[in-house]
């Protein structure tokens, strides 16, 4: 597939991802400061887009869209499974791709884009492809501004989580004309 940085073709992609409800799932995992997980994974795919355009990189845009929406598919409430912050942080890159892989066929860069998505933290699995750093960095910005804005945590139980707001969302940026 071409690299390129068509947003319709990434923001289709989402759209896809987020009538599956196997991602709609995502949403019963809390996250960052009242956030949840397919919450989360949506504006770290957004970031990541927006990343790519801000440095001018060339993009898969499926894959993006794919590593971005699946980075956190590890499918459990760090709470009720009682790991410290450090054991969740090394362990669920690779706990994500073992669950999307049961459900998803994935690319070798999909793969990446997943288990590199802590780098740093999990030293071993650094991001290799451009899209990989994207949502490294797009995950580090979303979760610092989620940790940051507690008012977050009111606005986003007041929103709620629809997966119809969220397609109308996504369809309505991929409708925007391009700059």
């Amino acid at each position: 597939m071409p690299m390129t940085n068509d947003k319709k073709l990434f923001y289709k992609e989402l759209t896809s991802l987020l009538e599956d409800p196997r991602i709609r799932k995502l949403s019963r995992f809390p996250q960052h400061n009242g956030s949840n997980t397919l919450l989360h994974c949506v504006e770290v795919a957004k970031r990541s887009f927006e990343l790519a355009e801000l440095f001018k990189w060339k993009i898969d845009e499926v894959q993006l869209a794919r590593g971005a929406m699946l980075h956190d598919y590890y499918q459990y409430s760090i709470k009720e499974e009682g790991l410290t912050a450090f054991k969740h942080g090394t362990s669920h890159p690779q706990t994500a791709v073992e669950k999307a892989e049961n459900d998803f066929v994935l690319t070798q860069k999909e793969k990446n884009i997943i288990r590199g998505h802590m780098w740093p933290l999990t030293f071993a699995h650094p991001p290799k492809s451009r899209e990989a750093i994207l949502v490294c960095l797009a995950d580090k910005d979303i979760a610092t501004k989620e940790f940051s804005r507690p008012e977050l945590k009111k606005a986003k139980r007041v929103a709620g989580t629809g997966f119809t707001r969220l397609r109308n969302i996504w369809k309505r940026e991929s409708e925007k004309p391009e700059k």
